[in-house]
């Protein structure tokens, strides 16, 4: 079947993807089995291919796939764990582009029964961070997928126990900020956890007036852009 991706708009958030995964990279999001971000379209997912690093990624690395997981156009090996955003897409109309990787920091968090406290302001926005904790393992069949996805409920973060983070959003730059927080979020906590002393945080009104300030939506496109920027100096200088 072919795709008419420019008919769809496709190829902006392509772009997008492309600048995502290489800051995850920069981010220290890559591991041996890096992870996936993709962008729906209607009833289309395009997704970034398996088996290939976060900072190798371009704007052919995507394939398009249905909520079964065939392939609509694309060469490469479609990742096994396609079923988690399909089901996920399924459930959440709210959100357009999806994230999981597995950053250190997080999944070491998710290893964890420590509640998330806000004790910078990375945490803020994503106080109501869910947690799966049915398997550890990776989530390659639709049962799980399912399962994952009721487990979000509306959180637009969550911890997969021992595996990773999931980041969405409504925008390729909503979910690449959101995974960027709890990766630093659960960083900062457990550096706090370490010092062995009482530490504090931030609380009550407080939370939702710093996450409207810091991560408003004109703060966010700001972000995005400084990031892109840092993309550039790497990859293009490099």
């Amino acid at each position: 079947m072919s795709v008419d991706a420019a008919a769809l708009g496709i190829q902006p958030h392509i772009e997008e993807m492309t600048y995502a995964s290489r800051l995850l990279y920069l981010e220290g999001h890559n591991d041996i089995n890096n992870g996936q971000i993709s962008y729906r379209i209607g009833d289309k997912i395009w997704i970034r291919r398996g088996f290939l690093g976060w900072e190798e990624t371009t704007d052919q690395d995507f394939i398009c796939i249905d909520f079964d997981g065939n392939r609509l156009e694309g060469e490469g090996a479609i990742p096994s764990e396609w079923p988690l955003h399909t089901e996920m897409y399924r459930v959440r109309e709210d959100i357009n582009c999806i994230i999981h990787s597995h950053p250190p920091y997080a999944m070491i968090f998710s290893a964890t029964d420590l509640p998330l406290k806000a004790v910078t302001h990375d945490a803020t926005p994503i106080m109501n961070t869910a947690r799966f904790t049915l398997t550890t393992n990776t989530v390659t069949n639709k049962p799980v997928a399912q399962q994952v996805a009721l487990a979000s409920g509306k959180s637009n973060t969550m911890l997969l126990k021992n595996h990773g983070i999931v980041a969405a959003g409504k925008s390729v730059p909503e979910a690449v900020c959101w995974s960027i927080v709890l990766e630093n979020a659960c960083k900062l906590q457990l550096l706090a956890e370490s010092t062995g002393v009482p530490y504090s945080s931030t609380e009550g009104i407080e939370i939702k007036t710093k996450s409207k300030i810091i991560f408003g939506t004109t703060a966010i496109r700001e972000y995005w852009s400084y990031w892109c920027r840092k993309v550039d100096r790497h990859f293009n200088n490099g």
